[in-house]
Protein backbone atom coordinates (compact mmCIF):
# COMPACT_ATOMS: atom_id res chain seq x y z
CA UNK A 1 0.00 0.00 0.00
CA UNK A 2 1.06 3.65 -0.56
CA UNK A 3 0.96 5.99 2.10
CA UNK A 4 -0.07 9.37 0.93
CA UNK A 5 3.01 12.53 1.84
CA UNK A 6 1.15 15.31 3.51
CA UNK A 7 1.09 18.39 1.81
CA UNK A 8 2.64 20.70 5.49
CA UNK A 9 5.54 18.66 4.34
CA UNK A 10 6.15 20.08 1.04
CA UNK A 11 5.27 23.33 1.80
CA UNK A 12 7.70 23.10 4.82
CA UNK A 13 10.51 22.01 1.95
CA UNK A 14 9.72 25.51 0.09
CA UNK A 15 9.86 27.41 2.86
CA UNK A 16 13.01 25.95 4.13
CA UNK A 17 14.37 27.05 0.35
CA UNK A 18 13.23 30.33 -0.13
CA UNK A 19 14.92 31.08 3.82
CA UNK A 20 18.15 29.25 2.34
CA UNK A 21 17.81 31.74 -0.53
CA UNK A 22 17.20 34.52 1.21
CA UNK A 23 20.35 33.99 3.35
CA UNK A 24 22.39 33.59 0.80
CA UNK A 25 21.46 36.84 -0.68
CA UNK A 26 22.10 38.08 3.06
CA UNK A 27 25.37 36.75 3.79
CA UNK A 28 27.44 39.05 0.95
CA UNK A 29 25.89 42.21 2.11
CA UNK A 30 27.16 41.61 5.92
CA UNK A 31 30.50 40.15 4.43
CA UNK A 32 31.04 43.20 2.53
CA UNK A 33 30.17 45.88 5.66
CA UNK A 34 32.70 43.41 8.07
CA UNK A 35 35.55 43.77 5.50
CA UNK A 36 34.96 47.70 4.94
CA UNK A 37 34.78 47.48 8.91
CA UNK A 38 38.58 45.81 8.84
CA UNK A 39 40.06 47.75 6.54
CA UNK A 40 39.18 51.07 8.23
CA UNK A 41 40.39 49.95 11.40
CA UNK A 42 43.84 48.99 9.70
CA UNK A 43 44.17 51.74 7.82
CA UNK A 44 43.89 54.37 11.03
CA UNK A 45 46.11 51.98 13.04
CA UNK A 46 48.44 52.32 9.99
CA UNK A 47 48.54 55.91 10.40
CA UNK A 48 48.88 56.18 14.40
CA UNK A 49 51.96 54.43 13.83
CA UNK A 50 53.28 56.51 11.13
CA UNK A 51 52.50 59.71 13.33
CA UNK A 52 54.65 58.45 15.85
CA UNK A 53 57.42 57.13 13.72
CA UNK A 54 57.67 60.23 12.41
CA UNK A 55 57.64 61.84 15.93
CA UNK A 56 60.25 59.98 17.16
CA UNK A 57 62.26 60.27 14.39
CA UNK A 58 62.11 64.22 14.59
CA UNK A 59 62.80 63.80 18.43
CA UNK A 60 65.92 61.49 18.23
CA UNK A 61 67.71 63.84 15.75
CA UNK A 62 67.03 67.27 17.74
CA UNK A 63 67.99 65.53 21.19
CA UNK A 64 71.20 64.42 19.84
CA UNK A 65 72.10 67.95 18.32
CA UNK A 66 71.08 70.07 21.23
CA UNK A 67 72.82 67.49 23.88
CA UNK A 68 75.67 65.38 23.62
CA UNK A 69 77.73 63.91 26.63
CA UNK A 70 77.11 63.92 30.52
CA UNK A 71 78.54 66.76 33.03
CA UNK A 72 78.12 65.79 36.81
CA UNK A 73 79.58 68.71 38.75
CA UNK A 74 80.73 67.64 42.32
CA UNK A 75 79.19 70.43 44.61
CA UNK A 76 76.24 72.54 42.94
CA UNK A 77 76.46 74.65 45.97
CA UNK A 78 80.02 75.80 46.80
CA UNK A 79 81.54 78.18 49.32
CA UNK A 80 83.27 81.45 48.95
CA UNK A 81 87.14 81.38 49.43
CA UNK A 82 88.82 84.80 49.32
CA UNK A 83 86.50 85.93 46.64
CA UNK A 84 86.35 82.50 44.68
CA UNK A 85 84.15 79.56 43.86
CA UNK A 86 85.29 76.21 42.60
CA UNK A 87 83.49 74.09 40.74
CA UNK A 88 84.57 70.29 40.19
CA UNK A 89 83.63 69.10 37.53
CA UNK A 90 83.74 65.58 35.08
CA UNK A 91 82.52 65.67 31.49
CA UNK A 92 81.80 62.68 29.65
CA UNK A 93 82.51 63.93 25.87
CA UNK A 94 80.05 60.53 24.55
CA UNK A 95 82.85 59.10 22.73
CA UNK A 96 86.60 60.05 22.23
CA UNK A 97 87.06 63.72 20.69
CA UNK A 98 89.05 64.26 18.04
CA UNK A 99 90.95 66.64 19.67
CA UNK A 100 92.99 66.54 23.05
CA UNK A 101 91.55 69.64 23.89
CA UNK A 102 88.09 70.98 23.25
CA UNK A 103 87.40 74.95 23.25
CA UNK A 104 83.97 74.83 25.54
CA UNK A 105 81.83 77.82 26.19
CA UNK A 106 80.48 78.05 29.74
CA UNK A 107 77.03 80.00 30.49
CA UNK A 108 76.29 81.48 33.43
CA UNK A 109 72.31 83.24 34.13
CA UNK A 110 71.56 84.58 37.17
CA UNK A 111 68.22 83.46 38.46
CA UNK A 112 68.59 84.88 42.12
CA UNK A 113 70.44 87.46 43.68
CA UNK A 114 71.52 87.20 47.43
CA UNK A 115 71.06 90.82 48.79
CA UNK A 116 72.38 91.48 52.37
CA UNK A 117 70.45 94.63 54.21
CA UNK A 118 70.06 96.92 56.79
CA UNK A 119 66.39 97.43 57.24
CA UNK A 120 64.50 99.55 59.99
CA UNK A 121 63.82 96.15 61.38
CA UNK A 122 66.98 95.15 61.74
CA UNK A 123 69.49 98.06 62.21
CA UNK A 124 72.45 96.34 63.47
CA UNK A 125 72.35 93.28 61.98
CA UNK A 126 72.18 92.48 57.96
CA UNK A 127 69.28 90.23 56.82
CA UNK A 128 69.49 87.76 53.74
CA UNK A 129 66.56 88.83 50.46
CA UNK A 130 66.58 86.50 48.12
CA UNK A 131 65.54 88.75 44.94
CA UNK A 132 64.40 86.62 42.13
CA UNK A 133 65.93 87.61 38.36
CA UNK A 134 64.46 87.73 34.72
CA UNK A 135 65.53 88.21 31.70
CA UNK A 136 69.38 88.88 32.47
CA UNK A 137 72.19 88.69 30.61
CA UNK A 138 74.51 85.41 31.17
CA UNK A 139 78.18 85.64 31.65
CA UNK A 140 80.26 83.67 29.16
CA UNK A 141 83.23 82.25 30.11
CA UNK A 142 85.71 80.53 27.47
CA UNK A 143 87.47 77.58 28.33
CA UNK A 144 89.84 75.00 26.61
CA UNK A 145 88.72 71.57 28.53
CA UNK A 146 91.43 69.14 27.78
CA UNK A 147 90.92 65.23 27.37
CA UNK A 148 94.67 63.32 27.17
CA UNK A 149 97.33 63.23 29.57
CA UNK A 150 100.91 63.86 29.12
CA UNK A 151 101.69 61.40 27.02
CA UNK A 152 99.28 63.01 24.39
CA UNK A 153 96.50 59.36 24.92
CA UNK A 154 93.09 60.97 24.14
CA UNK A 155 90.25 60.12 26.43
CA UNK A 156 86.22 60.16 26.43
CA UNK A 157 86.06 61.40 30.16
CA UNK A 158 88.13 64.02 32.02
CA UNK A 159 88.10 65.96 35.22
CA UNK A 160 87.91 69.57 35.19
CA UNK A 161 88.09 72.45 37.77
CA UNK A 162 86.38 76.05 36.54
CA UNK A 163 87.31 78.53 39.05
CA UNK A 164 84.53 81.83 39.11
CA UNK A 165 85.63 84.97 40.61
CA UNK A 166 83.90 88.07 42.51
CA UNK A 167 86.39 90.43 39.47
CA UNK A 168 84.76 88.50 36.61
CA UNK A 169 80.68 89.89 37.57
CA UNK A 170 80.33 86.85 39.69
CA UNK A 171 78.25 87.51 43.40
CA UNK A 172 77.01 85.16 45.80
CA UNK A 173 73.29 83.95 43.93
CA UNK A 174 71.81 81.36 41.83
CA UNK A 175 72.84 80.64 38.16
CA UNK A 176 72.06 78.28 35.20
CA UNK A 177 74.77 76.28 33.89
CA UNK A 178 74.77 76.19 30.41
CA UNK A 179 77.94 74.14 28.43
CA UNK A 180 78.58 74.45 25.06
CA UNK A 181 80.97 73.36 22.17
CA UNK A 182 82.26 76.77 20.78
CA UNK A 183 82.79 74.97 17.65
CA UNK A 184 79.37 73.45 16.58
CA UNK A 185 77.36 74.76 19.21
CA UNK A 186 76.06 71.29 20.71
CA UNK A 187 74.91 71.27 24.48
CA UNK A 188 77.44 69.29 26.70
CA UNK A 189 74.98 67.59 28.98
CA UNK A 190 71.89 69.25 30.60
CA UNK A 191 71.22 72.50 31.92
CA UNK A 192 72.00 73.03 35.75
CA UNK A 193 71.63 74.89 38.71
CA UNK A 194 74.34 75.92 40.96
CA UNK A 195 74.32 77.80 43.72
CA UNK A 196 77.05 80.44 44.89
CA UNK A 197 77.41 80.74 48.73
CA UNK A 198 78.93 84.23 49.98
CA UNK A 199 78.19 88.04 51.88
CA UNK A 200 77.75 89.96 49.18
CA UNK A 201 77.96 93.81 50.00
CA UNK A 202 75.49 95.44 52.38
CA UNK A 203 73.05 97.83 51.56
CA UNK A 204 71.88 100.27 53.64
CA UNK A 205 67.68 100.65 53.22
CA UNK A 206 67.14 101.78 56.18
CA UNK A 207 64.28 105.41 56.44
CA UNK A 208 66.00 108.45 56.57
CA UNK A 209 64.77 110.45 59.27
CA UNK A 210 65.26 114.43 59.68
CA UNK A 211 65.04 116.08 63.24
CA UNK A 212 66.13 118.91 64.82
CA UNK A 213 65.05 117.75 68.40
CA UNK A 214 68.92 117.81 70.99
CA UNK A 215 69.19 115.25 73.15
CA UNK A 216 68.40 115.86 76.55
CA UNK A 217 71.21 116.18 78.88
CA UNK A 218 71.05 114.48 82.23
CA UNK A 219 70.46 116.74 85.61
CA UNK A 220 74.16 115.40 86.51
CA UNK A 221 75.27 116.37 83.08
CA UNK A 222 73.89 120.26 83.32
CA UNK A 223 75.45 120.61 86.91
CA UNK A 224 78.34 119.96 85.51
CA UNK A 225 78.05 122.21 82.65
CA UNK A 226 77.20 125.22 85.00
CA UNK A 227 80.04 124.34 87.21
CA UNK A 228 82.58 124.25 84.76
CA UNK A 229 81.45 127.91 82.97
CA UNK A 230 81.44 129.25 86.90
CA UNK A 231 84.86 128.07 86.90
CA UNK A 232 85.91 129.81 83.59
CA UNK A 233 84.37 132.78 84.66
CA UNK A 234 86.23 133.36 87.94
CA UNK A 235 89.93 134.03 86.10
CA UNK A 236 87.78 136.45 83.57
CA UNK A 237 86.48 138.42 85.94
CA UNK A 238 89.84 138.60 87.86
CA UNK A 239 92.03 139.55 84.87
CA UNK A 240 89.50 142.35 84.09
CA UNK A 241 90.20 143.83 87.67
CA UNK A 242 93.79 143.82 87.40
CA UNK A 243 94.53 146.37 84.22
CA UNK A 244 92.17 148.71 86.15
CA UNK A 245 93.92 149.03 89.12
CA UNK A 246 97.58 149.14 87.46
CA UNK A 247 96.27 151.89 85.03
CA UNK A 248 95.22 153.81 88.42
CA UNK A 249 98.25 152.99 90.13
CA UNK A 250 100.45 153.88 86.37
CA UNK A 251 98.60 157.52 85.85
CA UNK A 252 99.13 159.93 88.23
CA UNK A 253 95.87 162.49 88.39
CA UNK A 254 95.81 165.78 87.40
CA UNK A 255 95.91 167.28 91.09
CA UNK A 256 98.99 164.92 91.73
CA UNK A 257 101.08 166.07 89.28
CA UNK A 258 103.54 169.27 89.71
CA UNK A 259 103.20 172.76 87.82
CA UNK A 260 105.49 172.59 85.70
CA UNK A 261 104.38 169.02 84.28
CA UNK A 262 100.73 170.00 84.54
CA UNK A 263 99.14 169.38 80.51
CA UNK A 264 99.55 172.75 77.63
CA UNK A 265 95.84 173.79 77.85
CA UNK A 266 93.97 173.42 74.69
CA UNK A 267 92.30 175.82 72.79
CA UNK A 268 88.46 175.53 72.28
CA UNK A 269 87.16 174.07 68.98
CA UNK A 270 85.62 176.26 66.34
CA UNK A 271 82.56 175.69 64.74
CA UNK A 272 82.24 174.86 61.36
CA UNK A 273 84.39 171.65 60.18
CA UNK A 274 86.67 171.77 63.09
CA UNK A 275 89.71 172.35 60.85
CA UNK A 276 91.71 175.24 60.83
CA UNK A 277 92.51 177.67 58.04
CA UNK A 278 95.62 179.88 57.39
CA UNK A 279 95.34 183.63 57.42
CA UNK A 280 95.11 183.85 53.74
CA UNK A 281 92.60 181.53 53.15
CA UNK A 282 90.69 182.63 56.01
CA UNK A 283 90.44 186.40 54.65
CA UNK A 284 89.62 184.96 51.02
CA UNK A 285 85.76 184.47 51.38
CA UNK A 286 85.44 187.85 52.36
CA UNK A 287 87.29 189.70 50.09
CA UNK A 288 85.36 188.32 47.27
CA UNK A 289 82.09 189.97 47.87
CA UNK A 290 83.66 193.39 48.05
CA UNK A 291 85.50 193.06 44.92
CA UNK A 292 82.13 191.99 42.95
CA UNK A 293 80.35 194.82 44.50
CA UNK A 294 83.33 197.38 43.58
CA UNK A 295 83.02 195.73 40.14
CA UNK A 296 79.15 196.27 39.84
CA UNK A 297 79.23 200.29 41.19
CA UNK A 298 82.67 201.13 38.14
CA UNK A 299 80.05 199.12 35.73
CA UNK A 300 76.95 201.33 36.15
CA UNK A 301 79.35 204.75 36.34
CA UNK A 302 80.58 203.54 32.75
CA UNK A 303 76.65 203.18 31.87
CA UNK A 304 75.40 206.14 32.90
CA UNK A 305 78.79 207.91 31.63
CA UNK A 306 77.52 206.35 28.28
CA UNK A 307 74.39 207.72 28.11
CA UNK A 308 75.17 211.43 29.03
Amino acid sequence: MRTARPRTGHLSQLGARRQRAERSHARPAHAGAARRLDGGRRLLLARVVAAALALLGAWLPASAAHAAGTVTIADRSPKEDDGRWKLKMTINYGGTPHLAHIPMLFSFTPTVHYERALTDQSPEKPILNKIPLQNQQGINESMDVGFSDGSGKVFAITKFDFILRRDRGFEAGEYDLVIKRASDGVQMGQKQKITLQGDNEIIDRRAIVFTGEKKKKDDKGEKADKADAEKSDEPAKEEEGEPASDAADAEPSSAELPPDEAPPPVSPKQGGCGCRLAPDEAAAPFALPLVALGAAVALARRRRGRRE
